[in-house]
């Protein structure tokens, strides 16, 4: 199983919110200083641009285009509604890019997404008790996530993030039952984001068909160092 630390960023600054309340807001220092440590020691990150999915337009594609030249694979996403911003997201080099509102609000925007840029297009599924959310998690929707995503399929998404919204920041484990369901569902590459804390949680997100995990507040907060991700992804390869 493929293990991706994560950077969230609010004006400039590593942060962690609780269930994506913007009010729980914890900082965790400068971006740069973090990509430098974390430099030549994991391939894959994870870099969400809250600020701009809660404007509505990225704002943070220095810090991606600087993780880029450090060599990470680099997973990003965060207010890309709009075909220029897309573009801007990806011409940062940035190997992944999640959509996350407009794939749901706009599933004509999503299929020329997918076009013109193919398999480097994912699709960010946020959900709350199985509904799915959008607008940087602020407003739910009339969409199960199930549906949802055997939907996202249908238009040939092959990537599929899905954060469950009322595990993350809790450092309590992942919703390995939404988890199960969902890829009982759907057979694209999918990524688990949301309490995933220790290694056994890693152990059951693989047994349970996941491919990749996101691993946010336990690695900034100290609970896992950046070794033990190393360690677990080599145990669990």
């Amino acid at each position: 199983m493929r293990l991706l630390p994560a950077i969230d960023l609010i004006d400039g600054k590593i942060v962690r919110l609780t269930e994506g309340d913007f009010n729980t807001e914890e900082q965790y220092g400068d971006p740069y200083e973090k990509l430098k440590e974390w430099q030549g020691r994991v391939p894959m990150l994870h870099l969400i641009d809250l600020e701009g999915a809660k404007a509505g337009e990225p704002r943070h594609l220095d810090v991606v285009r600087f993780a880029k030249t450090c060599g990470f694979f680099v997973q990003t996403g965060g207010g890309i509604r709009s075909e220029e911003a897309l573009d801007a997201v990806m011409a940062t080099g940035a190997d992944r890019v999640l959509l996350g509102t407009k794939a749901f609000t706009d599933p004509d925007f999503l299929d020329r997404a997918l076009a013109k840029y193919g398999d480097r297009v994912a699709v960010a599924l946020d959900a709350y008790d199985g509904i799915v959310a959008v607008n940087g998690w602020q407003e739910a929707t009339d969409l199960k996530d199930i549906d949802a995503a055997k939907g996202l399929v249908d238009r040939g998404v092959k990537t599929i993030l899905y954060t469950d919204i009322g595990s993350d920041g809790k450092l309590n484990g992942p919703n390995l039952e939404r988890m199960k369901t969902l890829r009982e569902a759907v057979s694209v590459t999918l990524i688990a984001s949301g309490g995933v804390t220790t290694e056994t949680d890693v152990e059951a997100l693989q047994a349970a068909g996941i491919d990749e995990a996101v691993v946010g507040k336990a690695l900034l907060s100290g609970q896992v160092s950046l070794d033990d991700l190393i360690e677990w992804e080599a145990r669990h390869a």
